[in-house]
């Protein structure tokens, strides 16, 4: 266990864009003093949103002001300029013309999990979880480019192969050729989260790691979070009865893409003893500790839907098995 304290573990998340929607606001917590608290969400383009939570006291442990505080100060909704704020004071506008006027934003943040265990039921939820952001200045050595990126040291607990499934009655699937890699994260109460990331076929990725990784080992992750909520065209049903009249318009359907695409990786892995490596032992009291609070999460939403108390614990719709098997993390909400 002593050896996981002298590394620092990776768990970083860096997103460049638009301010879509800005709730910050700062408040004055009884025993604790000033705190700047609330979400940006982050626009790369029109369909692709990035939520980010942050609760920043004014004051770190030591005593000392923290920096992060006064910065989130100058991004106060009065002194930032949102997309969904700009298209409600300009109706007609357009979204390219929201987005050029609405506040360019850098954000660094981690990923957090959300585990929550009440008998047989159990989900688990990833934010993202907001420790400094600002304005981006743009430059010739540093120009302006949305993205949304991550990297991460991670225990690989398990490798698999995806499978998209075409319906709830399709029992046998089709193998889409990518990886789920499912990695745990050391936390800082020497628990573990626990997230699924995704090895594609592009670039070799997901060929590689098949060739040259296997659980037990530990490996950095880098790659891009991609979050898109579009809407596209249904395609016509060939069963659909034809009617007399007025034809109906087009007819769309929203889908939801939440994923972590890798696409880098160490060029090898890190083996069990290896002065870097994520120990065995390490991610047996982790598991077992991330087992306690999600008991724990299950137990206090058990008892604030029993007597009609507002949850503090993040929402999230339940995982369906339908959801699981294809991959689709409509319900995480970063």
């Amino acid at each position: 266990m002593a050896e996981q304290k002298k590394i620092t573990r990776q768990n970083s998340v860096h997103i460049v864009g638009f301010l879509q929607e800005n709730t910050l606001e700062k408040v004055n917590i009884q025993d604790k003093g000033e705190v700047v608290r609330g979400n940006l969400i982050i626009a790369t383009d029109e369909t692709s949103r990035y939520k980010v939570s942050f609760y920043i006291p004014q004051y770190l442990k030591n005593g000392d002001e923290s920096a992060d505080f006064t910065s989130l100060l100058e991004l106060l909704p009065e002194k930032t300029t949102s997309i969904a704020k700009y298209l409600k004071t300009n109706p007609g506008t357009t979204y390219e013309m929201a987005a050029e006027a609405a506040s360019k934003l850098w954000v660094v943040a981690r990923f957090e999990e959300f585990a929550s265990a009440e008998g047989e039921r159990s989900r688990s939820m990833i934010t993202l979880k907001g420790f400094k952001a600002g304005f981006k200045q743009e430059t010739e050595e540093s120009p302006f480019a949305p993205h949304a990126e991550f990297t991460v040291d991670a225990y690989i607990e398990n490798i698999k192969n995806e499978v998209k499934y075409a319906d709830e009655n399709d029992e046998e699937g089709t193998a889409t050729g990518r990886l789920i890699v499912t990695g745990l994260l050391p936390v800082f109460d020497e628990s573990v989260y626990k997230i699924e990331f995704i090895a594609p076929v592009e670039n070799g990725i997901a060929e590689f790691m098949s060739h040259t990784y296997t659980k037990g080992v530990t490996a950095t992750l880098k790659g891009n979070l991609v979050n898109i909520d579009k809407k596209v065209l249904k395609e016509d049903s060939e069963d659909e009865e034809e009617f007399f009249g007025v034809p109906a318009g087009p007819q769309y359907k929203t889908v939801f893409i939440r994923e972590r695409i890798i696409t880098g990786l160490s060029k090898r892995p890190i083996l069990q003893g290896e002065e870097k490596s994520i120990s065995l032992e390490f991610v047996k009291n982790g598991l077992a500790k991330r087992l306690i609070k999600a008991q724990e999460n299950g137990k206090r939403e058990a008892k604030g839907k029993g007597t009609n108390n507002t949850s503090t614990a993040p929402k999230a719709e339940e995982k369906q098995e339908f959801v699981g098997k294809a991959s689709n993390m409509a319900d995480m909400d970063f």
